[in-house]
């Protein structure tokens, strides 16, 4: 292939160079499209890619005559480290080289490597290089683990093989052999710091080669053998005994897996790419042909296997290292100075729990032993050693699926622990103990949830909600204090720990989930009120959520509804810390300062009732303070509010107001909504902006005297929102008694990273006053602005079917309508413009994001004030909606997109 860079003119060459580059990639490409191994896809790249390199080296020397190369040769060398050193290559990784620089030509030489790197440069091939001598590869490599990581397989290319040598044997020498213990930990420290947010988890958008147990943890494998057992091999760490077969078994494995997903990647983009994200997930599948189950889609089934290998190669890399790990010689000592013995034959170390070998049988010989290790494990917060938990899992092979009672009563001391439960939940899920006390845990395993909402597999979000849970004991807030009241804080965590695995069948997650926990009761022998608290909380999980979420919660009837559902006090409590642990667990941004006041207020006004602290009139008494503090905040603003005839003007609007307006409206805010009325002219509108920089939203407030203004404005105001390309998060309509409104929507302004300039909100509150008088048409603004659609179309990856439901009991005096959806631009605008074309007035609107979809709450009513009545007109709405829901859905985006 060499005769492609015969001499001719620059651009000649050039375009010569990136057709052989081209050349490189189909030949990638072709090998992968006829199935072969990803590791020899690799190899092979990595050899044709070292070919074209020595041609480009033989092209940056050809203007030099025969001395003056062999003086360049004799005193340098150009070193493939990292991956390149390795001998794999994906189609657009960067070639990782070292021009080393032997330094009697160092001028020369670094000129060579300047023409040499625009060479690669020129092809179009990604470098990362540098020029070193010898001497500063090792200065760097003592100060940057990184460095030093890249020189451990560095391979010569070109060059001086004496000068490649020597860099190796004296980075063994200097680097390596002085500071091992220094070297691992620092190997450890670098692939700890790429999970900032703590406990490493498997992500539902995977980086292949960075994320947990991506190809990282085998290069880190590689790296501690090199250190340690002078090998980088998986083969011959398992023939020194320092892997064991399954263990090597599963490295290989996963690392064939992860590189061919990573070359898929690759080609399927045409650059560089490691995310497995949701749509490659979907590609990848369907061309693998993988078929679905009658409780998965084919993609889970994909990503339970990708997270099968994953998980298996975080597992090894983190066993190996926790297994050769050095002690140093003073933390040997404090170990021997500050444990002690527990149980005889245990030793408690202050970071690790441990026992002589000989000991191991009788600790693990069978689920009641390793339970009694666990419950020590868990009262002294330290998990078992390495070698302990090596032993474990081994035993636990041999162990039925019997349980004692006193292993279930073993298992419940623990699930009583707060402080490190979570720990040690995960070693025990870890080494398989925790499915043989619960077998229904096996079915979770790596098991995802295709959708945008979760961050995480099933059994990642279930154990995270335990340690959520039990991180509430250190809350100082509402939440906290539930936490600190519930008595029987092992139901709570065991109703946590079981919430989550019905999923993955055809039926109902929580009706399956009801099952699980009735069949777990009895096998961890719980007392029959016991067992239905729990089976009640797990069947139960999404309720309060819905009704916080989803309801008008300052419907006084509704909340006595759910009051009685739920019972007790303690059943509520632990329903309610349930609540806030699952929403939390589901991924970074799920939880939200208004998701926990809505959960809070509702909390307390059931409280409240079943401690019996509230009786019929408690309601009313609540609004009347309500008014009355906004009353004296009125005054405050202008004591005019104090004195007829404002006084009565200002007591006739507070006493018309909805129930909702007074309970989800501060009161100092109530006081400026009305003295900002009482200033408006009848047909004025008036729209307030206030930028929220912790919860990172913006507020539009829209007041008006209007009863014109008011007609079909919810569809008016979410349309000019989404023109202007905001995304709706939440959405509260109030009408006053007079006919006027004062509604507030809070969005999220994905133009911009940090606040929104002052005349980008000056430019929303014009539009949103613009479309309320009828001078502009939402239509008009959408034709304007469609070009946004483009970029900020979300794809639709939940396979749940749209959805609507009319409720027509939930509310006494309304009709509440619930729009499941997929979330995208403009469905808001769809369904209120829907509903306002249907002759019915909204009274109130939750917006919420809910699990595996939008969920957007109408509560409406008809023209004349009534709910809606009637079989006829009831499927009306329903068809109706439905219809503008599909259309929107096969459309696309018309309206947004062009």
């Amino acid at each position: 292939m060499s005769e492609l860079l015969i001499a001719g003119s620059p651009l000649d060459s050039l375009a010569q160079k990136k057709a052989r580059v081209v050349e490189i990639r189909e030949r990638a490409r072709t090998l992968f499209d006829a199935g072969t191994p990803g590791i020899q896809i690799a190899a092979t790249l990595c050899g044709i890619t070292e070919k074209f390199l020595l041609d480009l080296v033989a092209q940056s020397l050809a203007g030099l005559n025969d001395a003056a190369r062999a003086d360049l040769e004799r005193d340098g060398a150009i070193v493939a480290i990292g991956g390149t050193g390795r001998g794999e290559l994906c189609p657009y990784s960067d070639i990782d080289l070292l021009f080393l620089d032997g330094g009697r030509r160092a001028a020369d030489f670094r000129e060579f490597s300047t023409r040499m790197v625009q060479s690669c440069w020129d092809a179009k091939l990604g470098l990362g290089h540098a020029v070193r001598t010898v001497d500063e590869c090792l200065a760097m490599a003592r100060q940057d683990s990184e460095i030093a990581t890249s020189l451990i397989e560095a391979r010569l290319l070109w060059g001086n093989p004496q000068l490649c040598e020597r860099l190796r044997r004296q980075f063994r020498k200097k680097v390596i052999d002085p500071r091992r213990r220094a070297f691992v930990d620092d190997c450890l420290s670098a692939r700890a710091a790429e999970f900032p947010g703590g406990v490493p988890a498997q992500e539902l958008e995977p980086n292949v080669k960075c994320s947990v147990g991506g190809l990282r943890d085998l290069h880190l494998i590689r790296w501690i053998g090199y250190a340690l057992f002078d090998t980088c091999d998986v083969d011959s760490l398992r023939l020194k005994g320092e892997l064991s077969m399954d263990e090597a078994h599963a490295v290989r494995s996963a690392w064939e897996f992860l590189t061919r997903i990573r070359f898929d990647l690759h080609l399927a983009a045409d650059k560089p790419q490691d995310i497995l994200t949701r749509d490659e997930q979907l590609r990848i599948t369907e061309a693998r042909e993988i078929r679905g189950t009658v409780g998965q889609r084919p993609v889970e089934r994909f990503m339970q296997t990708y997270f099968e290998h994953s998980t298996a190669l975080a597992k090894v890399a983190r066993r190996f290292a926790a297994r050769h790990r050095p002690r140093g010689i003073g933390k040997q000592l404090a170990d021997t100075l500050l444990s002690h013995r527990a149980d005889g034959i245990l030793r408690i170390a202050p970071d690790q729990l441990d026992a002589a070998p000989r000991h191991f049988p009788r600790l693990t010989k069978d689920v009641e032993s390793v339970l009694n290790l666990y419950r020590t494990s868990a009262l002294y917060g330290v998990l078992p050693s390495a070698r302990l938990i090596e032993a474990i899992e081994a035993g636990v092979r041999q162990m039925s699926d019997d349980l004692t009672p006193r292993a279930a009563q073993l298992f419940m001391d623990i699930m009583k622990c707060t402080k490190h439960l979570g720990a040690v939940l995960r070693s025990m899920y870890d080494t398989g103990v925790l499915e043989r006390v619960i077998p229904d845990v096996r079915h979770v395993r790596c098991l995802m949830q295709f959708n945008q909402y979760h961050h995480y597999t099933v059994d990642e979000h279930s154990l995270r909600a335990v340690e959520v849970a039990t991180r509430f004991s250190d809350d100082t807030g509402d939440v906290g204090t539930a936490y600190a009241a519930v008595r029987h804080k092992e139901l709570l965590h065991l109703a946590l720990l079981l919430h989550d695995l019905g999923k993955g069948f055809e039926e109902h997650h929580w009706e399956v989930g009801r099952r699980i926990a009735d069949r777990v009761g009895r096998r961890l022998y719980l007392e029959p009120q016991q067992r239905e608290q729990v089976m009640f909380l797990v069947h139960q999980h999404l309720e309060m959520s819905h009704i916080a979420l989803r309801r008008d919660i300052s419907d006084p009837e509704l909340v006595l509804q759910f009051s009685h559902q739920m019972g007790s006090a303690e059943t509520l409590t632990m329903l309610y810390v349930l609540t806030v642990a699952d929403i939390t667990a589901v991924g970074p941004e799920a939880w939200t300062s208004w998701k926990g006041e809505f959960l809070a207020d509702l909390y307390h006004q059931c409280r409240r009732i079943l401690s019996g602290t509230e009786d019929a009139s408690a309601s009313q008494v609540r609004l009347n303070t309500i008014r009355e503090g906004a009353l004296k905040k009125l005054k405050v603003l202008n004591p005019d509010y104090g004195v007829p005839p404002w006084s009565l003007w200002a007591e006739r609007q507070l006493n018309g107001a909805s129930n909702y307006y007074l309970t989800a409206t501060p009161p100092q805010r109530i006081a400026e909504d009305l003295h900002i009325m009482r200033e408006l002219e009848p047909d004025d509108v008036v729209a307030l902006a206030r930028q929220d920089a912790e919860a990172g939203t913006i507020e539009f407030r829209v007041l008006s005297r209007s009863s014109a203004a008011a007609a079909g404005c919810f569809h008016k105001l979410t349309g000019g929102l989404t023109a202007k390309r905001l995304e709706i998060v939440s959405a509260d309509i109030n009408t006053t008694h007079e006919g006027g409104i004062i509604d507030s929507f809070r969005v999220v302004d994905h133009d911009f990273a940090g606040a929104s300039p002052p005349q980008r909100l000056q430019e929303i509150c014009d539009v949103l006053r613009n479309v309320l008088r009828n001078t502009v048409s939402v239509e008009t603004l959408i034709q304007k602005h469609k070009r946004f659609g483009a970029e900020s179309r979300r794809t639709s990856i939940s396979n749940l079917p749209l959805r609507v439901e009319v409720d027509n009991d939930s509310s006494d005096n309304r009709t509440v309508i619930d729009v499941f959806a997929h979330d995208r631009p403009g469905l808001l605008y769809t369904v209120a413009r829907a509903i306002y074309q249907l002759g019915l007035s909204i009274d109130l609107a939750k917006i919420s994001t809910h699990y595996d979809q939008v969920v957007d709450v109408f509560y409406v009513r008809e023209p004349d004030g009534s709910k809606v009545s009637g079989a006829e007109r009831l499927s009306q709405i329903r068809e109706q909606l439905s219809a503008a829901l599909d259309e929107f859905e096969r459309a696309g985006h018309r309206r947004f997109v062009s």
